[in-house]
This record gives structure tokens, C-alpha cells and sequence, in this order.
């Protein structure tokens, strides 16, 4: 039988989620921010109400919020790529370029390349010839989003994609009894694709030379995921794969606020993922600057106008949630703040 969770309740009825408002080095934090103006985003954060939160990923925050012990990240997106795949554990094996700098050898995904789907199913059709023996199966769902399916569970705790790119990935890698197995694996799987007739062909910076494997899961998911009762709107992967085996759909994201229809709904905004990622300050405030002109500004002239009656704004590695109304307009003794400035829930 499916395992039922408890529903969650959403703190608001419009709620937007706002991934990767956190830049972990605060001294940096505050050099980086110096003059980056949100007075929208600001007032609604300065003049809101704090709920209770904690830091955590946006990949936690999304399990707690569908009543999931944890989120079952390779099987949730193979179910949207290859719902017919078999049962069993399965990975994102995902295709990286990895590059020895003075930090180390960093990981570099998809974003800092091109792949074509000839190029994916051949190297995936050379590791299945060399790997399948050992009961492994490669596949290439998209040219960027690459699966392998195993024997069994390894029991293992993998790093997730997004919290290894641009990283030195020597202690990111498998963690677990038998380990130090996968990372001789990984190598052999390095020096495989490093001899392949598709990398021959392409740039040393483009190389496929490795994969990252993250988001060990069981297909197909067992767990009922309890899905919101409202609209949902994004282009988040997982989320879309949440919300498919609930049973529901994810409508596309719309290009700012002043498409969303009105009513209830919960939004995710991804616009500081990669910045944050990477590491790169500039892209990370141009984030902020979008989300300032297509968001912040819009719902606030709404919540002025009484278009909208309230709202809610969770930033999950910031710990920080908060919801808001019409009464903004007066609460004249509570400064505009900034996201970042509040003290981590």
C-alpha cells in the first residue's frame, strides 16, 4: 500500500517560493548587495509578518511541504522523462565537465556546455557495453538529464547536482560503507568517456568527462505525495515530478506577476539558482533585480490596490517566511528590510 502523509498546510493562499536567497558568505553577502536597489522587495519583507521556518534546501523545504520524509529526486523526474522505465534504484547520472583549478577539481554542469541527443545516446551506448555486465544501465533521457538504474539500493547519501557545480566535487563524492567502491567506479567511468570517440571531436572545455550521480531513489514512488489544493505555477523539475505522481499539473511559470491569474496559487521562482550555484555575484543580483521589476513590484501595486488581499513569501535557505496584506500601507513604523538581513528562523 502507498505510504499516505498528513497534509501540509500552505501558510497563505497566494505563497511564492524563492530558492537560493542565500549567499553563504555574509561579509560577502553585504559587499555584493552594496546599492542593489528592491524597494518592493524590501517593503513587502520589511512590513510582513514572520512565520515559523528554518533553513533548509529548497529540496527539503518541497518534501515537508508535500508530506514526504525526503524527496525521491532521480525517480520524481524519470517519471516525467521515461514513465515507462523499470522498477528498481535509480540515479541521475547526469553528464559534467570537470576542471582542475587552484580550488580543486570543480564541477561544471550542463549550463557550461552543449550536448546533442546523438552525442548523449552514443557515450551512454559505450558505458552500457562496458558497465552492463555489472547489471548497470545507462540512459539518456535528454541530452542533459542521463539516468542509471542498479541492482540495488548501495545505501550510500549522494550530493545533489546543484549543491556540487562550481565546487571542488573530492568531498562531495558517495558517502557510505562501501564508498571508496563508487569512487573507483567513478574513475573507470572517467577514464571511459575521456577515451570516447564523441570527446575526441569536441573542445577540451567541452569535454563529457564525467557524471554526477545524485538522487538515489526507488522507481516507481511508493510515497503519495500530498499535493497543494490550488494552482501551482513553475518550471522546477522536481516540483512538476511531485505534483505528476499526485496526481496533478504544474502550469508553466508565467513572465511576471501581472500574468498570474488572480486567485490562490503557489509560485516557485528559481531566478538566483544559478548565480548562487556558481558562485556568481553578478547573475546572482541580476536575479534580484528580475524578480525586483517582475514580482516584488507588481504584488506590491496589487496589495495597494487591493487587487490582492494578501500574500506569503517563504525563502527556504534563508529560514525565513512571511505574509503580508493590505495593512502594509500603514505599518509606516516598520522599515523596508531586506531578505538577507533578518536573522535565520
Amino acid at each position: 500500500m502507498p505510504t499516505v502523509n498528513p497534509p501540509v498546510k500552505s501558510p497563505m493562499s497566494l505563497h511564492f517560493v524563492i530558492s537560493y536567497a542565500d549567499w553563504p558568505d555574509s561579509d560577502q553577502c553585504r559587499f555584493i548587495t552594496t546599492g542593489l536597489d528592491l524597494p518592493a522587495a524590501a517593503l513587502l519583507c520589511g512590513r510582513g509578518e514572520r512565520l515559523p521556518a528554518h533553513k533548509q534546501t529548497v529540496e527539503a523545504w518541497l518534501a515537508g511541504r508535500f508530506g514526504m520524509a525526503h524527496l525521491p529526486s532521480a525517480a520524481l523526474t524519470l517519471g516525467l522523462d521515461q514513465p515507462a522505465a523499470k522498477a528498481g534504484f535509480w540515479l541521475r547520472a547526469d553528464p559534467v565537465h570537470l576542471k582542475i583549478e587552484r580550488d580543486g577539481l570543480l564541477l561544471f554542469d550542463a549550463h557550461h556546455f552543449q550536448i546533442a541527443q546523438a552525442e548523449a545516446d552514443a557515450l551512454v551506448a559505450g558505458l552500457n557495453s562496458v558497465f552492463g555486465e555489472d547489471g548497470m544501465l545507462f540512459v539518456a533521457a535528454t541530452p542533459t538529464r542521463w539516468y542509471l538504474r542498479l541492482p540495488a539500493d548501495p545505501q550510500l547519501v549522494w550530493t545533489s547536482l546543484d549543491a556540487a557545480i562550481g565546487r571542488d566535487i573530492n568531498t562531495l563524492l558517495p558517502k557510505g560503507k562501501d564508498a571508496l567502491q563508487w569512487h573507483r567506479l567513478l574513475n573507470e567511468i572517467q577514464m571511459y568517456l575521456y577515451t570516447h570517440a564523441v570527446n575526441d571531436k569536441r573542445s577540451d572545455a567541452q569535454t563529457i568527462n564525467s557524471l554526477w550521480l545524485w538522487g538515489g531513489s526507488d522507481y516507481p514512488v511508493l510515497e503519495t505525495p500530498v499535493v497543494p489544493g490550488l494552482p501551482v505555477y513553475a518550471d522546477d523539475l522536481l516540483l512538476r515530478g511531485l505534483m505528476h505522481i499526485g496526481g496533478a499539473d504544474v502550469q508553466p511559470l508565467p513572465a511576471s506577476a501581472a500574468a498570474l491569474p488572480d486567485g490562490d496559487a503557489l509560485v516557485m521562482l528559481d531566478h538566483l539558482r544559478l548565480g548562487a550555484c556558481y558562485g556568481n555575484a553578478h547573475d546572482w543580483r541580476e536575479g534580484w533585480l528580475a524578480l525586483e521589476k517582475n514580482w516584488f513590484a507588481p504584488l506590491l501595486a496589487d496589495l495597494k490596490s487591493g487587487k490582492r488581499k494578501s500574500l506569503a513569501i517563504t525563502f527556504p535557505e534563508l529560514g525565513l517566511a512571511l505574509q503580508t496584506d493590505r495593512s502594509l500601507r500603514w505599518k509606516i513604523w516598520q522599515k523596508p528590510k531586506f531578505p538577507w538581513d533578518f536573522a535565520p528562523g
